[in-house]
């Protein structure tokens, strides 16, 4: 069975997911244990369908949903890929995505890049639409190291907001045992990578184990 760098450099269509930013030094470490199973993923942000191709040859059994604002570029076919269009930058389409596509065990945000978007994306789907044990990647978050605000992307002027100031606040969450700190979204774990961050979700037991009381309480 090949690797995921294999099979990211076997295709016509190279993604730049493992020719240019080089996932597959990471991404296995979150996704192989999926390669066996039958599930549901969708990525956000299709393009040509690079990157669906590489999701269909390293996910044989899985079923691919994809979502673009407007996926008139892409190229070719498969009984396995489902496409739709719509807005992440539109919570109103953010909301239909939930109502449309069935749960998922694999989440990829490859879309607008715009931190401001990458965060309702990540807040309404990882919470409505990803399986508990799942896994949520945000790709291409370099637009919030920009230093002028009147940047853009695709259109977009990237402003103020920083997706990075909440991920990295989200330690107290996870460690709400000891924090006090609600994890309303049971995250389990947050990975910061290069150009992406890689979110995990909690299964019922580590929701438990977390929410229990915390054994050293008189010591706060």
């Amino acid at each position: 069975m090949k690797s995921f760098y294999e099979i990211g450099l076997s295709q016509p269509d190279k993604t730049d997911k493992v020719s240019h930013h080089r996932y597959d030094r990471f991404y296995p470490l979150f996704l192989e244990s999926l390669r066996d199973q039958e599930f549901n993923m969708l990525e956000i942000g299709v393009g040509s369908g690079g990157s669906l191709r590489l999701w269909e040859e390293y996910f044989p059994k899985s079923s691919i949903y994809g979502v673009d604002i407007d996926y008139s570029y892409f190229e070719g076919s498969s009984e396995r890929f489902t496409l739709h269009e719509f807005d992440q930058s539109n919570p109103n389409d953010l909301k239909e995505i939930v109502n449309t596509i069935p749960k998922c065990k694999f989440i990829i945000d490859d879309g607008s890049h715009h931190p401001h978007h990458q965060f309702i994306t990540f807040i309404e789907l990882f919470k409505n639409l990803l399986e508990p044990g799942g896994v949520y990647i945000i790709e291409d978050i370099e637009c919030n190291y920009w230093q002028n605000p009147d940047s853009s992307i695709y259109g977009y002027e990237i402003g103020y907001f920083n997706i990075l100031s909440y991920f990295k606040n989200t330690l107290d969450q996870i460690n709400t045992e000891f924090s006090d700190k609600k994890n309303y979204l049971n995250i389990s774990t947050v990975t910061f990578a290069h150009n992406c961050i890689i979110i995990t979700k909690q299964i019922p037991e580590e929701t438990e184990i977390s929410n229990r009381p915390y054994r050293s309480k008189q010591y706060q």
